[in-house]
């Protein structure tokens, strides 16, 4: 009977790949990304890195998969049994037919409502641009004062100045207490950052505490904290709570360290570095300045060497040529000032070629001593006014440097691309400005001019 049937026709048959295609399209249309709760069963993880699970409740399943780019973000693993709230797309796998949740995000359901809101706030900010490589500071590279805004009880407190104390940190630690767990936490934190960063007097802050759960660290997940983190002056380490703990302070902070020992390590290694770079260009400075010295001092002792060397006993045969040699080494050493010895011994050549060199040999031998003797002090005294003379060198250029100027009360002030503003006028087409002194920069806020201005101060 039914080969007798009417066919239909051919544009209203489906391919097996169209229909598929069609329910696919519909079905991604209309429900596009969803949020799904259920227990996880029959896991499976691939050499690859994806996971495959389903996810059922009393009634049903749903496939699963969590790619590896995303089952790396998380920081627990998924096991069989586990509750979870999923986020993500839901898809056709048009090979086998069916259709399947592409996870992006997996919460453990007992954790469900703080992670929820962590990951919209993360989301809220990220889009804002709050954590953008882009407005991060740079870490000083000589942290000489240090604020600590944690529990002054906490063992994070402890493991952080231990690991200090260890790697002879010298420079100063100023711990700003509050409580870091807890109603009102985190308006306490922000306080403290405050009176931190009002006193303009540090060179880095360290926001730290132990770890925890999600609602023990949830004075750090607040939205009002993340931003005065990110609005802080100050270059921020943000070190909270163990590897594994991921806050939104972590995100706002100019640097994350995955413990309070890790933070102690890293700003202990800032220093140690800078010291050590310091130390090797005195070093440096020094030696330079010895080889200097030993330069200039070569030619006066091969001068002293020549001296010792000259016996005129044994030269009364060839006076006269050695004469000429002490004439030219003395001119090139001394020329103007030793100009009257060198007259003086051509003189006493020419009066020797005239008498019997045991009537004058004496008052030879008296008047090289005497030349030999002032031309050592003046070598001492010139030696002595290129050694000061380097001294006084060497403190101009301390005093002429960037640092010392600034030091002495001097300060830079830039636009926001950098650009040094040497005028008033320019100053004002500003609407913010930084001013660099010595230990640090703010941000400065340009006014617009008074009707009459001021006396000077």
């Amino acid at each position: 009977m039914l080969n007798n049937s009417p066919l239909p026709p051919a544009e209203q048959v489906l391919k097996v790949s169209q229909l598929t295609g069609q329910i696919k399209a519909q079905l991604e249309s209309r429900f596009g990304q969803i949020w799904v709760q259920g227990e996880v069963s029959n896991l499976r993880r691939q050499s690859s890195g994806h996971v495959y699970f389903s996810l059922k409740d009393a009634g049903s399943q749903l496939p699963c998969v969590l790619f590896n780019r995303d089952a790396a973000l998380h920081n627990f693993e998924l096991s069989d049994g586990m509750e979870l709230i999923l986020f993500g797309n839901l898809s056709v796998y048009a090979p086998h037919g069916r259709y399947q949740l592409i996870a992006k995000i997996a919460i453990q359901s007992g954790e469900g409502r703080l992670q929820l809101e962590f990951e919209r706030l993360k989301r809220k900010l990220a889009a804002e641009g709050l954590f953008d490589r882009t407005r991060k500071k740079a870490l000083p590279q000589l942290p000489l004062k240090i604020a600590v805004i944690t529990s002054p009880t906490g063992a994070a407190l402890q493991d952080f100045l231990r690991i200090l104390q260890r790697r002879k940190y010298r420079g100063q630690v100023v711990i700003f207490p509050s409580r870091v767990q807890g109603q009102g936490a985190a308006d306490e934190i922000g306080r403290m950052l405050e009176y931190a960063a009002a006193s303009q007097s540090f060179d880095l802050l360290v926001l730290t505490r132990g770890g925890g759960s999600i609602e023990d660290l949830s004075a750090f997940n607040q939205e009002s904290l993340a931003r005065q983190v990110a609005a802080c002056p100050l270059p921020i380490i943000s070190a909270v709570g163990h590897e594994i703990d991921i806050v939104l302070s972590d995100y706002a902070a100019d640097q994350r360290a995955e413990t309070p020992s890790a933070a102690a390590e890293l700003i202990s290694s800032l220093f140690l570095q800078t010291s050590l770079r310091m130390e090797q260009a005195q070093q440096r400075l020094i030696s330079a300045a010895g080889d200097a010295m030993t330069q200039r001092q070569q030619p006066l002792q091969l001068l002293q060497a020549k001296l010792k060397i000259i016996a005129p006993e044994r030269q009364v045969a060839h006076w006269g040529m050695q004469l000429d040699d002490l004439e030219h080494q003395l001119s090139q050493v001394l020329r103007k000032r030793l100009q009257r010895e060198k007259d003086q011994l051509s003189n006493y050549a020419q009066r020797l070629a005239q008498h019997h060199p045991r009537l004058k040999l004496e008052l030879a031998q008296q008047s090289l001593s005497n030349a030999s003797n002032r031309l050592e002090r003046s070598l001492n005294v010139e030696r002595d006014r290129r050694k000061e003379y380097l001294i006084q060198v060497q403190k101009r250029l301390e005093n002429s440097s960037l640092k010392a100027s600034l030091k002495r009360g001097y300060s830079i002030t830039r636009d926001k691309d950098g650009t040094v503003i040497d005028r008033a006028a320019r100053a004002r087409l500003e609407s913010e400005l930084s001013t660099q002194f010595y230990d640090g920069s703010i941000q400065v806020e340009v006014k617009a001019p008074q009707n009459t201005n001021p006396p000077l101060q």
